[in-house]
Parts: C-alpha cells; sequence; structure tokens
C-alpha cells in the first residue's frame, strides 16, 4: 500500500478522554443520558482489571456488567428457572438501560438470542417471514379514473409520456430548469419517492396489516377495560382470554402458532383466568366455566405433577360437575407417565359414585357416557370378553328382566346357570330363562400353540394376533379353549359391580343406543344432544372404514359426490333415509354381524321397546342380510301392525332392492289407511309421503313423483306420465303445508316443521319447470326462523340444512343446465354454521370438483373448518385428510400436505384419538412401502464409495417417520393396546428386537391384557441372551 493511500483504520474515530464526555454536543437532553450509554462506550476501550470492576460494581449505579456468568448454566443446560423472579413484559420492546432509539427486533431475536435495532428505521418485511408468505411485498396499486374532459373525445393517439415543463413552486429553487427533461427520467439514479407511485394513474391503497393490528390492539383495550369495569361479567373475561390469540399472532411470520406459541399464550391466558376467579366473586356457572379453560390451558404449560393437584383441588370444590369429571378421565386417560389399568378403571368408578351421591341428579346420557368411556377402555386394552360381558348384563338386567320386582340374586342365578346370553346363538333373553335350560355351547377353533422354529417376537405376533381375534366373547367354565387364562371366564362377580353404576331411571332406549355407539355402529333416527357428545368422542372412535364403491356408469359429479361421501368418519343429523344408506361396519369390534342381529332382534320384539329399533333392525338386514329382510319385516308388523315407522322402513327396504312395485304397494296402502282428514299429521307420516315422493325421484320419474306428492292419500290416477296435477290441487296442497309448518313450530315440532317444508319446496321444484332458486328461497324462510329463535346452530337447524343439500344434489344430477354458483351459494352459509357434516361438505367438494384451479374447498375448510383447530371434530379433520388424498398431485396434493394434515390433527382435538392414529401409522407405513418397491430403489446398484444413494436416504428417512409417528402415538394412547401391536404386526420391519422388547414392557408396565405371556421367566431369559435392555 503506497504512503498517500489512507488505510480504513484512519477513518476510525480516535477515543477520547472519560473526562470530555460531558463536552460533547448531546441529540437529547441530559436526564435521557444514561449509565447504560456510558457502559457501551466502555466496553469499546480496553477491559478494566478485576478490581477496577469490582469497585465500579460497588458504585452508587443501578446496574453493573457481570462478566462471569451463572453457574447453574454449567450445572442444567440452561438458566435455574426457580430462580428466575416473576416479571410482566412492559416497554412495547424498548430495552431498560438502552437509548429510546434502540429496540428489540422481534424478527430476529429467538428465545435464545435478543437482537436489537433502530426504532425509528421501519424493517423492511422479509418474504420468508412474511405474516403471509403468498402477499407481495410491494403495496397494493389501484387505477385512478380520469376525470371526464370533452376536449379529450377528439384526440385520436395515446398520450404515453408527459413532456411538459413541470409548474416551479416557490420551494423548488433545487430543480433542473430544463423544459426538455421528462418528470420520470430513466437517467435518474434516485429511486421514487415512496409515498408516491411510480404510475402517475395509480394510487396505493390503505395498509391491511396496519389497520388490522391497530383494530385488535383496540379491542385488547376494549376488552381489558371492561374487566376493570364489570369484574363479576365472566363472559367479559372469556372475551379477553380468548382474544390473546389475536394479540399474539401480531407480527408473526405465519398464522399458524408453533408449539413454543402454544405454550406462550397457555401461560398469558393462564394468569388471566386467575385474576378472572379472584374478582367474579362467589358465581359457581362462572368457576366452572373458568376453571374448565384454566386445566384446558394449563394442559399445555404444566408439568404433569403439578396439574394432577391442581385437579383434585377442583374437583373437590365442584364434585358435581359431569363436565369437568369428564376432562379429569381425559387427562387421567391419557397420562403416559402414570397411566395404569387398574388405577385408571378405579377413577372411572370413583367418578360415577360421586356424581351420583351429589345433590344434583346426574343425566342419564353423562352417566351413560361415563360408562362408555370405561368400557371402550377396558375393550381397548385387552379385556374385551369383560367388556362385552358388560353390556350383555346391562341389557339382560334393564331390559329384559322377566318382572320389575325381579332381584339382582335372581340375575346372578340366570347368568351363573352359563345359558344363552343376549346376542350368543338361541338366546332368547332373561324373561324366556328356565333353570331347566341347558348352558351353552359356543364353538371356538383351537388357539396356535408355541412353534419351536419361530423367533420369540415372531411366535408372539402369531399366537397374540390368533387370540384377540377368537376370544372375544365371555367365557365360560365349560369352554374347552383359554383354560388358564383368568381374564377370559366372567362370572357374575365380574360384572356385578357395574350393573350398580346404572340406576333404574336410565331409558332402556338409551341404553342400546349406547350399546351401538360401543360397538362403532351408526347412531339410530332420533335427535337428541348425546348423540353428537357421544359419536364425536375421539376416545370412543377405533377403527376408520369405508365401504367400496362401485364402479358404475354415472355421471362425474355422481362419481365424485360418491368418492367424498365414502369419509371413514361421518357426521350429520341421522334420518331414516340415510340410515338405510350406511354401511353397518363391525370392523372396529370383534363381534360379528350375528351377534348384533341377534341382539336387535331381542330389543325389537320386546314390546316395551320403542318403534326405532325395529326400524334400525330392518336397516342392519337390508346391509348384512338382504334376503332375510323381508321376513324380519313381517314378523315386526306382524306384532306392531299400526306402527308408520315400521311400514315406512319396510317400504324403504324394497325401494332399496330395487323392487319398486312392492315399495309403491307398501306406501300407497299405509297411506290410504290413514284418515282423510287429519287436523294434525304426524311426523312419521310426513315421512311416509316424503319416501313415496323421493322414490319415484330417484328413479328419474319427476311426473310420478308430483302426482304423489298431491295425492298425501295413496290415491293419484293410473296414468301419471303424462298428464299435470290440477292447479287448485296444488294449491290447496300448499295450503295445507304452509299450515301444517306454521302450527308445528308454534308447538316447537321442529322435526313436522323441516318436513313439511321441505315437501313445500320440492311441490314449488317441480311445479315451477324445476326452478330451484325459487324453491331454496321457499326454504331460506325457515332459515330465518331458526335465526330469530337464537337455533341457528342447533340439531333442528342442521337437520334442514341437510334437507336443503338434499334437494340441491337431486337438483344438480338431473337439470340440464346447472349453475355450479347456485349450490357454492347456497352451501357456503350452511359450512358456516355446520362446518363439520360431512354430507355439506362432500357436495361442496364434488361441485368444486369440476373447477380445481380455484381450490375452493381448502378455502372454505381453512376459514370455517380448521381455522379453530381445537374445536373442529374428528369427523372434520378426516374429512380434510379424505378430501386431500382425492385430490392428487395434478390438483396440488402430495404426501406432505396430507402429512400436515395429520400432524396438525393429531396435535389438536385429534390428540387422543385411536383410530386417527391408527391411520396416520398406516399412511406413514404406505409411503416407506411406496419407497420401497419404487424403480429407483430396486434398480440402484451400491456406490463404490459404500455411501448411500439419495433414494437409500429416502427410505431412512421414512423409515425414521413411521418410528416416529408410532411412539407418538403410543405415547398419548396409553390404554390402546392395538396401537402398541402395529410394532409386531404391520410395522414389524421397521423396529428391532430390541424395540419389540421394550414395547412389550410397556405392554406389561400399563397393565394391558396380555394373552401370549411376555413377563416370565423364559422371556426374561432370552432377553439377556439377546442383550436386550429395558
Amino acid at each position: 500500500m503506497s504512503a498517500n493511500t489512507s488505510s480504513f483504520a484512519s477513518f476510525r474515530p480516535k477515543p477520547k478522554p472519560a473526562q470530555e464526555l460531558s463536552k460533547e454536543p448531546q441529540p437529547h437532553s441530559q436526564s435521557d443520558r444514561t449509565s447504560k450509554q456510558k457502559d457501551q462506550h466502555r466496553r469499546t476501550s480496553k477491559s478494566p482489571s478485576p478490581q477496577i470492576r469490582e469497585t465500579d460494581a460497588s458504585a452508587n449505579k443501578p446496574y453493573f456488567s457481570d462478566r462471569r456468568g451463572d453457574e447453574d448454566v454449567l450445572r442444567y443446560g440452561t438458566l435455574n428457572r426457580y430462580e428466575i423472579p416473576p416479571y410482566r413484559r412492559y416497554g412495547h420492546g424498548f430495552v431498560l438501560g438502552l437509548p429510546l432509539q434502540q429496540k428489540i427486533d422481534r424478527e430476529l431475536s429467538t428465545d435464545k438470542k435478543i437482537y436489537v435495532s433502530p426504532a425509528t428505521r421501519r424493517r423492511q418485511q422479509r418474504l420468508l417471514t412474511d405474516k403471509s408468505t403468498k402477499r407481495s411485498g410491494e403495496r397494493a396499486l389501484r387505477l385512478v379514473k380520469a376525470g371526464g374532459d370533452a376536449s379529450d373525445l377528439n384526440k385520436d393517439y395515446v398520450l404515453l409520456s408527459a413532456t411538459g415543463k413541470r409548474k416551479r413552486h416557490d420551494s423548488d429553487t433545487d430543480e433542473d430548469d430544463d423544459e426538455g427533461t421528462p418528470e420520470f427520467d430513466y437517467r435518474g439514479i434516485e429511486e421514487p419517492k415512496s409515498a408516491e407511485p411510480a404510475d402517475p394513474d395509480a394510487q396505493y391503497e390503505s395498509d391491511v396489516d396496519v389497520t388490522f393490528d391497530a383494530e385488535a390492539t383496540r379491542t385488547n383495550s376494549r376488552l381489558a377495560r371492561s374487566t376493570k369495569e364489570h369484574p363479576e361479567d365472566v363472559s367479559g373475561w372469556l372475551a379477553l382470554i380468548a382474544h390473546q390469540e389475536a394479540m399474539l399472532k401480531l407480527e408473526r411470520p405465519s398464522a399458524e402458532l408453533t408449539v413454543s406459541d402454544k405454550a406462550h399464550l397457555a401461560d398469558i391466558r393462564i394468569d388471566i383466568y386467575g385474576e378472572a376467579l379472584k374478582k367474579i366473586g362467589k358465581h359457581p356457572e362462572g368457576q366452572l366455566q373458568l376453571y374448565k379453560g384454566l386445566l384446558k390451558e394449563a394442559e399445555r404449560a404444566w408439568e404433569g405433577a403439578k396439574l394432577a393437584s391442581k385437579w383434585k383441588d377442583v374437583l373437590v370444590k365442584h364434585p358435581e360437575s359431569v363436565e369437568l369429571w369428564m376432562m379429569y378421565l381425559d387427562f387421567v386417560q391419557s397420562r403416559f407417565t402414570t397411566f395404569k389399568y387398574e388405577d385408571c378403571r378405579a377413577i372411572f368408578f370413583k367418578c360415577i359414585e360421586t356424581l351420583s351421591a351429589s345433590t344434583q341428579n346426574i343425566s342419564p346420557t353423562g352417566l351413560l357416557h361415563i360408562i362408555l368411556r370405561l368400557t371402550s377402555m377396558t375393550y381397548e386394552a385387552g379385556y374385551q370378553e369383560l367388556s362385552v360381558a358388560i353390556w350383555q348384563a346391562l341389557i339382560e338386567f334393564r331390559i329384559l328382566r322377566p318382572a320389575e320386582d325381579a332381584t339382582i340374586d335372581a340375575f346372578e342365578m340366570f347368568w351363573d346357570s352359563e345359558v344363552a346370553r343376549i346376542g350368543e346363538p338361541q338366546s332368547k333373553g332373561w324373561k324366556q330363562y328356565s333353570p331347566s335350560g341347558e348352558p351353552a355351547s359356543l364353538e371356538f377353533a383351537p388357539l396356535l400353540e408355541k412353534d419351536s422354529s419361530d423367533s420369540f417376537f415372531e411366535d408372539f405376533k402369531k399366537r397374540e394376533t390368533e387370540a384377540t381375534r377368537q376370544l372375544v366373547l365371555p367365557g365360560r367354565t365349560s369352554d374347552d379353549i383359554a383354560e388358564d387364562d383368568a381374564f377370559h371366564t366372567i362370572l357374575f362377580d365380574d360384572v356385578a359391580p357395574y350393573l350398580k353404576l346404572v340406576p333404574e331411571h336410565v331409558p332402556s332406549g338409551l341404553l342400546v343406543e349406547a350399546f351401538l355407539c360401543f360397538c362403532g355402529l351408526p347412531p339410530i333416527p332420533k335427535s337428541g344432544a348425546h348423540q353428537q357428545s357421544w359419536w364425536s368422542d375421539p376416545f370412543l372412535q377405533r377403527h376408520w372404514s369405508s365401504s367400496p364403491l362401485n364402479e358404475d356408469e354415472s355421471s362425474n359429479f355422481v362419481q365424485s359426490l360418491n368418492h367424498f361421501s365414502n369419509c371413514p368418519s361421518k357426521s350429520f343429523q341421522m334420518t331414516t333415509e340415510l340410515l338405510f344408506d350406511q354401511s353397518f361396519s363391525t370392523s372396529s369390534i370383534g363381534l360379528g354381524t350375528d351377534f348384533i342381529r341377534q341382539l336387535l332382534k331381542l330389543v325389537a320384539s320386546d314390546p316395551s321397546s320403542e318403534d326405532v329399533f325395529g326400524e334400525y333392525l330392518l336397516a342392519f338386514e337390508l346391509r348384512n342380510y338382504p334376503n332375510e329382510a323381508f321376513k324380519t319385516a313381517k314378523r315386526l308388523l306382524k306384532a306392531r301392525p299400526s306402527s308408520l315407522r315400521l311400514y315406512n322402513a319396510y317400504g324403504l327396504v324394497e325401494s332399496r332392492l330395487g323392487n319398486s312395485d312392492k315399495a309403491d304397494q307398501v306406501f300407497r296402502t299405509v297411506l290410504a289407511m290413514q284418515p282423510a282428514k287429519s287436523e294434525n299429521p304426524t311426523p312419521q307420516l310426513l315421512e311416509l309421503l316424503d319416501s313415496w315422493v323421493w322414490d319415484a325421484l330417484r328413479r328419474g320419474e319427476r311426473n310420478t313423483a308430483l302426482w304423489r306428492l298431491v295425492s298425501p292419500h295413496g290415491n293419484p290416477p293410473a296414468e301419471t306420465a303424462q298428464s299435470q296435477p290440477d292447479e287448485t290441487l296444488v294449491d290447496s296442497l300448499r295450503t295445507r303445508l304452509a299450515e301444517i309448518s306454521e302450527q308445528a313450530l308454534l308447538a316447537q315440532d321442529h322435526a313436522t316443521a323441516i318436513l313439511s317444508t321441505s315437501l313445500s319446496a320440492l311441490l314449488l321444484y317441480l311445479t315451477s319447470s324445476y326452478d330451484a332458486p325459487r324453491a331454496l328461497n321457499l326454504h331460506s324462510h325457515l332459515s330465518i326462523w331458526f335465526t330469530s329463535h337464537a337455533t341457528t346452530y342447533s340439531s333442528s337447524a342442521e337437520l334442514h340444512a341437510q334437507f336443503i343439500s338434499r334437494l340441491l344434489t337431486f337438483h344438480t344430477t338431473h337439470a340440464p343446465i346447472v349453475k355450479p354458483a347456485l349450490t357454492r351459494s347456497t352451501l357456503e352459509p350452511l359450512l358456516s354454521r355446520f362446518p363439520d357434516n360431512t354430507l355439506l361438505l362432500a357436495l361442496y367438494a364434488a361441485n368444486e370438483s369440476r373447477f380445481s384451479i380455484d381450490d375452493r374447498v381448502r378455502g372454505v375448510m381453512q376459514h370455517t373448518a380448521l381455522q379453530r383447530t381445537e374445536e373442529r371434530s374428528i369427523a372434520g379433520w378426516a374429512f380434510a385428510i379424505h378430501y386431500e388424498m382425492r385430490r392428487g398431485e395434478l390438483a396440488g396434493s402430495t404426501e406432505h400436505s396430507i402429512r400436515a394434515l395429520y400432524k396438525r390433527a393429531v396435535e389438536s382435538s385429534g390428540k387422543h384419538c385411536p383410530a386417527l392414529w391408527k391411520a396416520y401409522i398406516q399412511f406413514e407405513l404406505a409411503q416407506l412401502r411406496r419407497l420401497q418397491e419404487s424403480r429407483q430403489l430396486q434398480n440402484k446398484k451400491p456406490r463404490r464409495d459404500g455411501k448411500k444413494s439419495k433414494a437409500e436416504i429416502r427410505v431412512e428417512d421414512a423409515r425414521q417417520r413411521v418410528a416416529d409417528t408410532f411412539y407418538a402415538g403410543l405415547r398419548n394412547l396409553p390404554w390402546c393396546k392395538e396401537v402398541a401391536m402395529l410394532a409386531f404386526g404391520e410395522a414389524e420391519d421397521v423396529f428391532g428386537d430390541e424395540e419389540k422388547w421394550r414395547v412389550c414392557r410397556v405392554l406389561v408396565e400399563k397393565e394391558m391384557r396380555v394373552f401370549v405371556e411376555v413377563d416370565d421367566d423364559a422371556a426374561w431369559e432370552v432377553a439377556r441372551e439377546k442383550g436386550w435392555t429395558v
């Protein structure tokens, strides 16, 4: 370097003496000059000696610099949390000791480091950390409409650039006076001013982010002020707590919260919950609401021991709350570190005993829900004979008892006689029991014997799987199978404690419904709030199954609708018509269809049972025993000849079997038997008329359907193909249906009002040249009524939405010209109210499948269904995953998008759902097999350097994903034996012997039922020889 060339060091300012610091000009007042600035300056100079540092620390200063560090960091690897004093965030990002020009940079800062940036400079948002990665970094522009000038009309050219002289102002002293220089000169080196767009014909739109952030901040201030002014208002506290998520998302790179974000949000909410509990006073209902929210958030923030202690304190204060007990049972059953089968079962018994002894009577539906959870956990832990025996004993003792005064001692005699029990072959029920009856002899195939040629785990898999498949029904002392298994034979003492859990006032129909839910079968067509809570409980969903689809020559829309309707988990309001379309799969339970059929026969034939169980039996036989359904219907109608529900079910059986003439005869005969002038037609009569009309519509006979509709007494003319009904007849029926609907609404009979409105809309549709908008407008009147009576989200409103979707489906499949926008605009408001209804979702997805480029289904599910993941039902997640799988790669669906949905589902409401975890593990297994069977891997030769190829690395990653998913499922489902057995079945190639041995130890430690002994001396001897550790 030459002598006349300055080095960069020459530009560095020389340090000034310490005494001259006060003489420098200050940009702020002297009070703004803090000791922190002096300390920053001292750090740029030579470090003082330890003696000087100690002297400075002891001076009268608010702080000192500790350069020795914290010993706890070396001891624990991080700060000791117990020595950190409690603090509250304050200062909006400014740091105590730093000047006001410095502020914490939230984008660059992490949980380990804090970055400081100038507060006055607005940081440019980075592309990957923007709130929405799809949003452009530039501000939106809008065109400015030109003013109307008459002289512009005479121009026959387009002015590309304005080169006229600019107007000069008094302040423009530095401007160029050259008239020929254009305003936008390409030779300029300065960019346009940020406040003005480069295009003179455009203006900037307003900043949406700033508006949203300001609105969220104002809302938070308003809610906080409301809690101070009205501290006793629980709704105000809950609104403030719910709004904290929106506050946390401010300036976040993504709308999705990470695990650490959720934990931080939980801490914030817990503090607010604690403050609210102190200030609301003695308000039992409000305290329950707050405690439920507090304990829900504490699951993310507190350790298990602290949370368990808090649960005990809360239950002592509110022992009569069913919802709190259900949440506590969720906590106990899903806590992997402390779960043991016997301990959990004891807590279930304590829960029922406490609720039964409380002054507030527990509802039968709430009690049966707890028993459902208990028996389901018993079944999944491997004690399947006991769980089935419990339901056999409950139904026999409560429904089929010989007399009202029959004692439990008499039932003990019946059980110990070992005659055929309900569901088993030749069973007649306790009513028909005779002491001289012969004990039942159930036939079992012999179990597999130990094969010395098999390895330890191969033998375990074969014998355990075989025993699990065969040993489902409760064993008897006379059985010649599993004689040494103490859990196979179920004595009266085993089921007696469960009989005492169900009081006398529980309706028998609810008991049968609970058994159907236990078996994973569809609910009965009877609206009730308990159906939603039972069938949507994640703990009760053990298996997902889809019925096979018939590849017919139907239209693309019909095929798409069938595919999307074939969702593995369904959620909707069950009706009689929908019941006869169900698959009645028994894959989630080890019981065969013969057992279910025999049980339903005994229940339906009981004189005290409801007609709906006979209807359910016919629907079940239609799917599994179609040739026997006619005989069963004939027997049921002979016992109950006046049941309109059973006649309607029989007509639907013939209609589904393709016997349209027989179905027409059944409907016509029953309608003709009714009184000519019925003042108040029953819902069963309207349902019968509805089934008759739709029987013709499904065959495409619209004119026949119209004649049937205007002939409610079953007397249409013989020739209905060409002629049209008289206008007077149509008007008379329209008036009558309107009266029925109005009277039903006054009587709060929503089912009748919905049926009559549906028939009115169908009448208008068939008589107005199939004008769907007019018919839908008639439906909207009933929707407005539900809204005005605060029942917009009720089960009745959801049922009404399903009737609307049925009309839309028919119109879409039969109308010559269909406007997809009509279906879309009608369904979107309904989906906003019922985002988990799979009937509405399937129709919407089928309608939008023709426009996959827009992908509105994803958008609707993202904004309505998947937005609040904690409130999302399992059926909603199942449909989202099912839809993503159906779309295919051409439409943008990949294994990564499907995996992302699975992860979101198991991190939210599906965290403890066995069916969801099994499907997730099987999905990862399918991806692993696909990679293993790929040609790229099979045809690949080993590399010379011994390194793995990319294909082999992908296989290893897929194998690790299977293992990670399996272990995550095992941690969240500590009671579910079937998930643990996947390590020995479908995923056996993923795990080594030592890992399988550890899974066996988990089965033993959690006290699950294992048929093959894995805890004896022989098993431990094998483990020691192999070197397996626990």
